[in-house]
């Protein structure tokens, strides 16, 4: 099978990177190791010489007509579930041009039933569309070592709003004093709401101390995540969810709130819903410790692969050849 696959969002410094980056990466590779012919498309292609067209991170990429069956991956409605954090001309064009693939293409792919359901309700889509899971990299193993000097709670991924990482804060400010941890924001602080954190925190030179933002690198993060004793995830709402299945495969104690992010990290998981339970939450966390054992918690990210996104995908493309 030839397959014209949209890689404009590849990371072009060698890097692998996060996001639609990430998914096209380890897609185009497993595909390729299936035996389909990838054929990197940029944005607006239109070929013939292809059994199908895949926009891997629609609706940005592929021609409102193409010339060969077209199957879209939906990674996520933020635009509709979440608006606040998007502008009116984002929300249009996105929704109305997904609107349109969702009924013209030949097949849509989808990240988490969460994902379909709400695909399902919003657009009422004419064609079928296909679950297929993402994966994990190797590298995010546990990491043996000593403990840190200091116990830490950490929030991976911070360079967007809609990351909410105010709310881990806010919670962590209120337990501060019965606690012994620091709080690491671990990503980049772009957004912000972090200069108005550095400014709250010169009144409070006692917790200033305690709360670091910082990079360490891709290669880094795992070692961060084997060494945190809380990772918490606040976003309302992930397509699928990397940061917590990258934590739960180093064999982190996650608590997380979206609802996708519990179809991954399943038992093996911890959960809030209104922002008004994170603390409590963090305390029970912080009480009681993770779910089952490291080995178990790591079985279950190891679950995930993206070699089972590929295999998951190749099907996608042959019901949508096959009409």
């Amino acid at each position: 099978m030839r397959v014209g696959l949209y890689s404009d969002h590849l990371y072009r410094n060698g890097q692998i990177g996060t996001g639609y980056s990430k998914y096209i990466y380890y897609l185009t590779r497993e595909l390729r190791n299936l035996g389909v012919d990838v054929v990197p498309l940029h944005k607006g292609a239109n070929p013939r010489d292809v059994d199908v067209l895949h926009d891997p991170a629609a609706p940005w990429n592929a021609p409102l007509r193409p010339r060969r069956p077209l199957v879209i991956t939906i990674h996520d409605l933020f635009p509709s579930l979440l608006p606040q954090y998007y502008g009116l001309w984002i929300r249009t064009l996105y929704l109305q041009k997904l609107r349109w693939f969702s009924h013209f293409c030949k097949r849509m792919v989808v990240d988490s039933e969460r994902t379909r359901d709400v695909v399902q309700k919003v657009f009422h889509p004419r064609v079928p569309m296909d679950v297929v899971p993402l994966g994990l990299e190797d590298r995010f193993r546990p990491i043996a070592g000593e403990p840190p000097e200091t116990p830490f709670i950490v929030q991976v991924g911070i360079h967007r709003e809609i990351k909410e990482p105010r709310l881990t804060f806010e919670a962590f400010e209120r337990i501060a004093d019965r606690i012994p941890h620091e709080l690491h924001f671990v990503g980049d602080a772009r957004i912000p709401w972090f200069q108005t954190l550095d400014e709250h925190l010169r009144g409070r030179p006692n917790l200033r101390s305690r709360v670091k933002v910082y990079w360490p690198g891709e290669a880094g993060i795992p070692q961060v995540y084997s060494r945190a004793t809380l990772v918490v995830h606040p976003t309302p709402e992930e397509g699928f969810g990397f940061v917590p299945l990258e934590a739960l495969g180093c064999g982190a104690h996650v608590l997380a709130r979206a609802p996708a992010v519990r179809e991954v990290l399943g038992p093996m998981g911890c959960y809030f819903e209104d922002v008004d339970f994170l603390t409590g939450a963090m305390l029970d966390c912080l009480s009681h410790g993770p779910k089952g054992t490291l080995d178990e918690r790591v079985a279950r990210a190891r679950l995930f692969t993206f070699r089972k996104t590929a295999e998951g995908t190749l099907h996608a493309y042959e019901r949508a050849l096959a009409g």
